[in-house]
């Protein structure tokens, strides 16, 4: 999926009274980056991009590549591309598709089960 010229990260709108609150999403991982404080504006796209440029971008990375914005744990800073468009060489500490934390030379993600982007027999599949 590319999403290059995309201006924000995935994001989900929740609505309030009092304004709306704007919560972030890694591209990748699909977690929640970012909740916002409420914003009310006349304009929908102002909203959102008050939202995004006072609180949402700081909190992300977007790859050179491919144009996904994604948290920390998903970018390769040595070639400003996210670890799908360029893999981190060296054993990742997180899973690049759930975010969670791999302990040792796992194979697959305890977590989600997909296979991470590094060695190991094909055979294995760690629990």
């Amino acid at each position: 999926m590319t999403v290059k010229g995309r201006k924000t990260a995935t994001y989900k709108i929740i609505k309030k009274e009092y304004g709306n609150i704007y919560q972030f999403y890694c591209d990748i991982s699909g977690a929640l980056v970012k909740e916002t404080i409420p914003y009310k504006r006349k304009e929908p796209e102002e909203e959102l991009e008050a939202a995004w440029e006072f609180e949402g971008k700081d909190c992300f990375n977007q790859c050179h590549k491919c144009g996904r914005w994604v948290m920390d744990v998903m970018y390769n800073p040595d070639t400003h591309n996210c670890v799908l468009c360029s893999p981190i060489e060296d054993i990742p500490d997180f899973c690049p598709r759930c975010g969670a934390q791999i302990a040792g030379l796992a194979v697959f993600c305890h977590n989600c089960g997909v296979r991470l982007m590094y060695g190991g027999d094909d055979d294995e599949k760690d629990g």
